[in-house]
């Protein structure tokens, strides 16, 4: 597990799996590899940030963050108010 990204510290229930040079699959962890719960976010960066795709149950959502340190941030913060934690 990756202690810290690109000088990023993580949470270590985050996988960030690297698609392209400037897009990333976030899993959970927590949740088995096999089970589609575990999928959280795309992460894409382009000239002006960093635009986020979250997978919550039941539906997506779109955000977009100045910096992938604040797309973590806002991808925890989302799956922690989804598990009520």
């Amino acid at each position: 597990m990756l202690a810290g990204f690109e000088g990023v510290p993580l949470d270590p229930a985050l996988e960030i799996i690297a698609l392209t040079g400037t897009s990333w699959r976030i899993c959970d962890t927590r949740v088995e590899p096999t089970d589609p719960g575990g999928l959280l976010a795309y992460i894409e960066q382009d000239s002006g940030g960093f635009d986020i795709i979250m997978l919550r149950p039941g539906f997506t959502e779109t955000a977009f963050a100045d910096s992938f340190e604040a797309a973590l941030s806002l991808i925890n913060s989302r799956r922690a108010s989804d598990s009520g934690t």
